[in-house]
């Protein structure tokens, strides 16, 4: 398989892009929340793509996630307006039915009523795969995905103490980008790129570019760069589309570039400390929004030639990080029986 740049026409071709996300996204985990942000007992709502999901966190520390879907109708469901704080059952809004921490249907009025006998224990909501590994709760919406120490084998070997800390404290935030979500994607792989681009913000957190380290495993990469005689920032790329930052003492960054079309994606962050104040983490997400603001420049600028089918240059040695990315991609369109 070459070292080539992908060709233009992948960016750009909804065939391509609907196999994005009803395949190639499938076979991998999504980081969803960080453990820290859920209590035990505590169920919360929250959005993957344009799906509503449901986190539960049961007394045990397990965590459950369940498909925001009623089984009797299809309705949305909701977390009840409740003295309970947190709330320990969701409610459905249509007919009533209320279902518990795990999933299991609790509440059922007027219950003999039914056409055929009903017992509460015949009806659970839909469970999505799950997991934790390391401070993320993480998921999967196929049969079967890669295993997530594969995925992420880099993660815990380079940084174990990070990886397995407490954090307390979380910030967020997303925007939508005017460009193919893998335009995005390439450019954070890009480290070529940083030195001239971010030269007032990401360059001088990564340092000189001779001090640059490389990680490969099969499905993860990482930049290494020193921050002082002690501490490295590890800058990881992950498939299908997520970023992780860690800076040791300070914190870990998640991005993620989630595809809306082929002509747009929405950029998420998430934000952790355990050892930074609130206002001291809101300081630092201003500091990488400000390199992201450079970046979203960059990228719509991209999006308009690859529409134009471009034919790009060859890489720099300093893009080792996207064509080790692409070549995966690659693999995968070709086992799926789609070749260029």
């Amino acid at each position: 398989m070459s070292d080539n740049f992908l060709p233009t026409w992948l960016y750009n071709d909804e065939n391509i892009f609907e196999f994005e996300l009803d395949k190639y996204s499938k076979n991998y985990w999504h980081p969803l929340i960080f453990v820290g942000e859920i209590k035990p007992g505590e169920i919360l709502e929250r959005k993957f793509f344009n799906q509503s999901l449901f986190i539960s966190c049961l007394e045990n520390n397990s965590i459950a996630v369940f498909k925001n879907r009623c089984p009797h109708r299809g309705s949305k469901l909701c977390l009840p307006k409740t003295k309970l704080n947190p709330s320990k059952s969701i409610f459905c809004p249509y007919h009533g039915w209320t279902f518990d921490g795990y999933g299991k249907l609790k509440t059922l009025p007027l219950k003999d009523d039914f056409e055929i006998k009903i017992e509460l224990g015949d009806y659970f909501l839909e469970e999505v795969n799950s997991l934790v590994n390391g401070p993320l709760i993480w998921i999967n919406l196929s049969k079967k995905p890669i295993s997530i120490d594969d995925q992420i084998e880099l993660v815990a070997k380079k940084c174990t103490y990070e990886w397995q800390k407490n954090y307390s404290i979380f910030s967020e935030f997303s925007n939508t980008l005017n460009c193919n979500w893998k335009i995005a994607h390439d450019n954070t792989l890009d480290d070529y790129h940083v030195a001239v681009a971010h030269k007032d913000t990401l360059h001088k957190e990564q340092g000189p570019i001779k001090n640059y380290k490389y990680f490969f495993s099969e499905f993860c990469n990482v930049l290494v760069t020193p921050l002082s005689s002690e501490d490295n920032l590890y800058t990881f790329g992950l498939v299908p589309w997520t970023h992780l930052i860690i800076w040791p003492g300070k914190g870990i960054l998640l991005i993620s570039y989630l595809p809306e079309n082929i002509n747009h994606c929405t950029l998420e962050i998430k934000l952790a400390s355990g050892s930074l104040s609130t206002k001291d983490l809101e300081i630092w997400k201003r500091s990488i929004l400000k390199f992201l603001e450079e970046d979203k420049v960059i990228v719509e600028s991209v999006h308009k030639s690859y529409m134009e089918k471009f034919k790009i240059g060859p890489p720099n040695k300093l893009e080792k990080r996207i064509i080790h990315w692409q070549k995966i991609y690659k693999k995968f369109l070709h086992a799926s029986g789609i070749s260029f």
